[in-house]
């Protein structure tokens, strides 16, 4: 039976980024991590992402993430149901409400196990949390490029029940073999059997980010009114009509004159408007932060619907350019019985939800603060 679980009762680093050893026991709500720059904090929730979901937020290097000197890193999480039913390492409550799950990792080779058994693919690992992660980086969805809303898109809907990940991998093997063709020049009908695949697997992407859209739509409208009581709006921009095939034959000329497929999915996007005016042009840098909490706050109730379980939260520099005002909103905007790690320098000031822990990061050390 797959158990599905959504808190961390317990975490241990094992020589990851600046920590020779690090064990942690956040409690199931929000979790604080303040510290000065440049401590560990940031890395402490990359270990969760990396943990949880087998890929940093930071790098694509495994490498980098070994501390120096080390030839590889250690993760280890203890995962509970409920917050009603908690755990430590020698916890022995009724099973079904827990999993352990741990990575051991010798760059580029990789280990999973799952409570203690070795995991030949990653599927099941995968499937027993889910997480939001927000860093500096998450900005640039207001006012980077389109492929960064893409992969925020896709990132939802890899961890959704369903089939984006198929129809993804699909879409891309097609794309990349088509591409290919058309930048060697060669014959229209071999370029044109892969239209099909294509289209098929590309419209079935389509319908699938297009839902996503809509069911996101309405929340980050939500979040961002609780946080500023600004109007935020996004929409679903396809990056073909429909159907795909006929926009693939009728796109022809322009695809073998520029040696690349122009309509698809790999040309969608999402419009961000922020008061009715464009976002990306015209958003102040505390609007664009704004959006992007209230984008993955939305995408964290969005999970949480579609999946039954909250997905952990992973906030890294929150605060930010938030004044004060929307400091406090945003906190209480969170998502009733969600797990939060939040990292920050300070937390002055601020008016902390109760249940709160709050630990102080000082040269690769944690002490809980009362």
């Amino acid at each position: 039976m797959q158990r599905n679980v959504s808190k961390i009762n317990h975490l241990i680093l094992r020589s990851f980024r600046c920590f020779e050893s690090l064990e942690y026991t956040p409690g199931p709500g929000l979790n604080f991590l303040i510290g000065e720059n440049a401590q560990g904090k940031t890395s402490v929730l990359e270990a969760v992402c990396v943990l949880l979901r087998l890929r940093s937020p930071r790098t694509a290097n495994l490498a980098e993430m070994v501390r120096f000197g080390r030839e590889g890193f250690g993760l280890e999480g203890l995962l509970e149901g409920s917050a009603e039913n908690c755990f430590d390492l020698t916890g022995n409550r009724d099973a079904a409400d827990r999993v352990r799950l741990s990575l051991s990792c010798i760059p580029p080779v990789r280990a999973l196990r799952l409570d203690g058994v070795a995991q030949l693919s990653s599927s099941e690992y995968l499937s027993k949390a889910r997480i939001v992660w927000f860093g500096i980086d998450d900005l640039s969805l207001v006012n980077g490029t389109a492929d960064l809303r893409r992969k925020l898109l896709d990132s939802i809907g890899l961890q959704k029940e369903g089939n984006y990940g198929r129809d993804l991998k699909t879409y891309d093997r097609a794309l990349r073999s088509r591409n290919l063709l058309l930048r060697e020049g060669r014959s229209r009908r071999e370029i044109e059997a892969y239209n099909i695949p294509l289209a098929e697997a590309g419209e079935r992407l389509m319908a699938e980010r297009k839902n996503i859209v809509s069911g996101l739509a309405p929340l980050a409208a939500e979040s961002c009114l609780k946080i500023s009581g600004e109007d935020l709006l996004i929409s679903y921009i396809p990056g073909a009509e429909s159907p795909l095939l006929e926009s693939l034959e009728l796109s022809r000329n322009e695809e073998i004159r520029l040696r690349q497929t122009r309509v698809g999915p790999q040309r969608d996007d999402v419009w961000v408007k922020l008061n009715g005016i464009p976002a990306g042009s015209f958003a102040s840098e505390g609007q664009r932060r704004t959006i992007a909490l209230a984008l993955k706050i939305a995408v964290s109730g969005l999970l949480t619907r579609e999946n039954g379980i909250p997905p952990v939260l992973l906030l890294d520099d929150i605060f930010g350019e938030l004044d004060r005002s929307r400091r406090d909103a945003l906190l209480q905007g969170i998502p009733e019985g969600s797990q939060a790690f939040l990292s920050t320098t300070d937390l002055s000031g601020i008016v902390l939800p109760g249940g709160s822990l709050i630990h102080q990061m000082e040269r690769g050390n944690l002490s809980q603060l009362a």
